[in-house]
């Protein structure tokens, strides 16, 4: 049976007149389910929901906002199976995968509910009367959600921006939104109606019509540099704030001295192949120092050769397919066009009796040594390509990696770790990881976002949810001049 999604709005259940079909990536021939194309209308529907919604929880006291964000939190900290395979079926990731993107999202709402303490006011009294800095909230807040993973990057807005005091509106990804239409819509109904709504449709329709929408005060997105921008120039209208968090290109630094033990080559199979490469963090090139470059292909290959290509179901699959059709004509493009002039390793296989023909599937890669100008180094290519490129000096990978305009990511290996961190310091980006690169190396305290044209602002931590308030100065002085 396939599920059908409804948007939810005011706390209630909303469908509409047309309905889009969810195709399984790795079986094309079967529907996943179906969700409601939504309007203008329903963009104003939810619009006027959270506006209405907000005096009110604006003026419910955070602690009691904390504690329904720890039921929220809970909801998804356990996935349930059901979600699970749901997620899998229409993502076409692992079903491990799937717990994880569940479960990371419980958690990120979770942080939020244990720190009511971030949105204290600071208090200044001295010989001038009284000073009191507080962080107001915004009022309705927009998140817009990709499809690569939907729940824990919702959860990220959800958290800081309920916490502050304010509404939101999720707008759900076009491809594979059915799981995230169903649990937020759980979520929302522990809250009181319009404090969270979720929306579902078409980017160019429904997604402009909550940026350029006059009552939203806030968006944040995740997703492409190009929708960025456009995002930011639709959003100019009204001076609504943002938070970016958009392309990546990150490369991981491999210095002379890199543990090149099973457990490390691990670390970066996952850091490069999880989710089939679909990872905004994922690592996109691979820089290593010459001295140890024939090594780390060797051992690379052996660990890449182990992955098994199918039905992210299935338990002896360990790399499911590529998520919707326009991923994987760009990637299957650019994989022609880089077998064409570069030396291009074909790895890994498929589980038994996958049919190539009814999914999304592509077999990992790695790229010997292209030149950094080619389209596959210098590109973000979101999926199983792995370009793995020589270098002779500190300085030189550290010039290499910073040579592109993205800069959400990067890493340094090395066994030395003051060496580590001292060239780390140099690298370009938002987030840099020591000895390891994914998701598994985030810490739940740092700020994630990124420099350059990787995009602004913060999701987690304390930042996140300072970009989710105004300040305001009340204070009782008058100083004559």
């Amino acid at each position: 049976m396939t599920y059908e999604g409804h948007m939810t709005i005011g706390g209630k259940p909303v469908t509409g007149d047309e309905w889009v079909s969810v195709p399984n990536p790795a079986h094309l021939s079967a529907v996943v389910g179906r969700y409601p194309q939504g309007t203008i209308e329903h963009v104003e529907q939810a619009v006027e929901a959270a506006s209405s919604a907000f005096p009110d929880w604006r003026a419910t006291p955070v602690a009691e906002r904390a504690a329904l964000l720890a039921q929220a939190g809970a909801l998804l900290a356990q996935p349930r199976d059901e979600w699970v395979s749901l997620l899998t079926a229409e993502n076409g990731k692992l079903l491990r995968e799937a717990v994880i993107d569940i479960a990371m999202g419980g958690e990120a709402i979770s942080v939020y509910a244990s720190h009511p303490e971030w949105t204290q006011d600071r208090v200044v009294d001295d010989e001038r009367g009284r000073l009191v800095v507080r962080k107001q909230p915004l009022g309705v807040c927009v998140g817009i959600v990709p499809w690569n993973f939907p729940l824990t990057l919702a959860s990220l807005k959800v958290g800081p921006a309920l916490l502050a005091g304010n509404t939101l509106i999720i707008k759900v990804p076009e491809f594979a939104p059915l799981t995230t239409l169903r649990a937020l819509g759980e979520m929302a109904a522990l809250l009181p109606p319009g404090v969270l709504n979720i929306v579902s449709g078409y980017g160019p329709e429904v997604g402009r019509a909550l940026v350029t929408h006059p009552k939203v005060r806030k968006i944040a997105f995740t997703g492409s540099t190009e929708t960025g921008r456009q995002i930011m120039a639709d959003a100019s209208g009204h001076l609504a704030r943002l938070t970016l968090e958009l392309g990546g290109n990150d490369a991981a630094v491999l210095l002379d001295d890199v543990d090149l033990s099973d457990e490390a080559i691990g670390r970066i199979v996952t850091g490069a192949f999880m989710y089939s490469g679909q990872i905004c963090i994922d690592i996109k090139r691979l820089y290593v120092h010459e001295s140890r470059y024939d090594e780390l292909v060797d051992r690379l290959s052996v660990a890449v050769d182990k992955i098994v290509v199918g039905d992210g179901a299935r338990p002896e699959v360990t790399m499911g397919p590529i998520n919707n059709a326009r991923q994987y004509d760009k990637v299957t493009k650019l994989l022609a066009e880089t077998k064409r002039d570069a030396d291009c390793v074909q790895l890994g296989s498929y589980a038994d009796g996958t049919d190539v023909e009814d999914g999304y599937f592509l077999l990992p890669h790695l790229v010997l040594d292209p030149p950094d100008e080619m389209k596959v180094v210098a590109t973000e290519q979101m999926a199983p390509i792995l370009p793995v490129m020589k270098f002779s000096s500190d300085e030189e990978a550290v010039t290499r990696a910073n040579g592109t305009e993205y800069g959400l990511g990067a890493s340094v290996w090395s066994s030395d770790r003051d060496r580590a961190f001292s060239v780390a310091d140099r690298m370009e980006a938002g987030m840099t990881f020591i000895n390891g690169h994914s998701l598994f190396a985030l810490h739940p305290d740092a700020p994630a976002g990124g420099a350059k044209q990787s995009g602004h602002g913060y999701e987690m931590s304390q930042e996140a949810l300072e970009g989710y308030t105004q300040l305001q100065a009340i204070t009782n002085t008058y100083t004559q001049l």
